[in-house]
């Protein structure tokens, strides 16, 4: 998965790169930012020795990306899915009110808690290669 933007600023061993929305990202409209014809800016590995103004080819790999896809929104999903479980199946087993909307609370109570969880872990994320790099000068 590859994609060609400008480098806009240097970081040490990162670049800050503009790139402009694909037409595929922009009639996904999985997110408001797809909406919208703003170009994204992303922080990737410099590996070519790029400088500000030069065009530069950024990938992630395939594999990287699909487990990035799975922690954010993989785990997140358990969560709600087991919490759910969990929630209903001790309401109703203590004969507790509404043991649905219980059981959609811990759930969704869950949800939040899987998402700090990876929150609290992004350096050991960030260390498993889910960063984007600058491969060569285009």
């Amino acid at each position: 998965m590859a994609e060609i933007g400008c480098v806009v600023d240097t970081d040490k061993n990162k670049v800050v790169v503009k790139l402009n929305r694909t037409e595929a990202c922009a009639k996904c409209r999985a997110c408001t930012a797809g909406m919208e014809s703003k170009d994204m800016i992303i922080k990737a590995y410099n590996e070519c020795g790029a400088s500000v103004g030069d065009n530069v080819e950024i990938v992630l790999e395939e594999s990287n990306f699909i487990a990035a896809v799975a922690i954010m929104y993989g785990i997140p999903f358990f969560a709600l899915i087991l919490g759910t479980a969990f929630g209903i199946f001790v309401t109703k087993s203590m004969s507790i009110g509404n043991s649905e909307l219980i059981g959609f609370i811990i759930g969704i109570i869950c949800v939040c808690a899987a998402y700090m969880w990876i929150k609290s872990k992004e350096s050991y994320w960030k260390s498993k290669n889910f960063v984007p790099k600058a491969i060569k000068k285009v």
